[in-house]
């Protein structure tokens, strides 16, 4: 046991680098000058005696001292973060925080969502944090989060997965694209189209190339775009075609964009309801669950046969 123990904000500190391996961001982030984030890194560092990291040009590599250092930093904070929860059980609050982590398309749908169940519950805070697929596993793999929204979820001994929304993927045109005026649509016949996709490693990419596999086609990809919203900007100016999930429509009006009918769409794809098993379920997820499956997927469900055109 070392002499001196590491404080709460020096183990603060040191996982905020290891997420983003940047003096200086860990700085911006935690609010706090960089000058202060190097003293209270160098002080953790003697706290330990042993070197937690080397700095190789732009390059910040952890040791194997750092790597178990960041470990005991995250099992410390979910620690105290458990032990929250578990007395905010204990006094039966319905307030406090509700944790939720999604994919960035699940965002066209769950303020739906949130807001009769915010509104019904206005004492509990949600934090929601909205990112790729590879982000969303980070978080998972951390275990930050009282639940998680993905059309593609990782494989893991510790997740508990439960279907609950069904996200067809379609194609989708310019409304003066000439496509429009020949459907339906061969498969054969869409591959001579330019087509705007989403980044490797997204849920929407994965089903596609997995489409792509079973139907033996090709797509000719024209572009890379990391947001929905981008793609269906580029899809309106008539930069190509793109396969994206129903609900980036479906809630809103995008008068300049149709959905094409095409052999084999929609990809069927569903939306699951992920968790990890190693944390304790707060009675604020557990309201959350119970209010999903009660009415706002039904509310949800409805909303969008209102806005939806073919």
């Amino acid at each position: 046991m070392p002499k001196r123990l590491p404080t709460l904000r020096q183990m603060q500190i040191l996982l905020a680098l290891a997420e983003h391996k940047n003096i200086s961001r860990v700085a911006e982030i935690l609010h706090i000058s960089q000058p202060s984030v190097s003293i209270q890194l160098k002080n953790l560092t003697e706290v330990f005696d042993s070197p937690l990291y080397h700095v190789n040009g732009r390059s910040l590599e952890f040791t194997e001292a750092g790597i178990a250092a960041v470990n005991t930093a995250q099992e410390m904070f979910f620690s105290l973060d458990k032990l929250h929860i578990e007395l905010e059980d204990l006094k039966g609050a319905k307030a406090g925080v509700l944790k939720l982590a999604v994919v960035s398309t699940a965002k066209y749908f769950l303020p739906i969502l949130l807001g009769p169940f915010c509104k019904r519950y206005p004492l509990i805070d949600v934090q929601l944090d909205i990112g790729n697929r590879e982000q969303i596993i980070q978080r998972f793999n951390q275990n930050k989060d009282d639940y998680y929204i993905f059309s593609q979820y990782p494989k893991a001994d510790n997740l508990v997965a439960e279907p609950f929304l069904e996200n067809p993927l379609v194609v989708v045109a310019p409304v003066n694209h000439e496509l429009t005026k020949k459907m339906p649509i061969s498969l054969n016949r869409l591959s001579h189209y330019p087509f705007l996709l989403r980044e490797y490693g997204s849920g929407t990419r994965h089903s596609i190339e997995d489409f792509c596999q079973q139907h033996n086609i090709s797509l000719k990809a024209k572009m890379t775009i990391e947001s929905n919203q981008a793609i269906k900007h580029s899809v309106a100016a008539g930069l190509g075609l793109a396969i994206l999930s129903s609900h980036t429509l479906d809630y809103m009006q995008d008068d300049n964009l149709v959905k094409l009918e095409v052999e084999h769409f929609p990809i069927k794809s569903q939306w699951y309801l992920v968790r990890n098993k190693k944390r304790h379920q707060t009675i604020l997820a557990e309201l959350f669950y119970q209010y999903l499956q009660e009415e706002g997927l039904e509310k949800l469900k409805n909303i969008a046969k209102n806005h939806r055109s073919f």
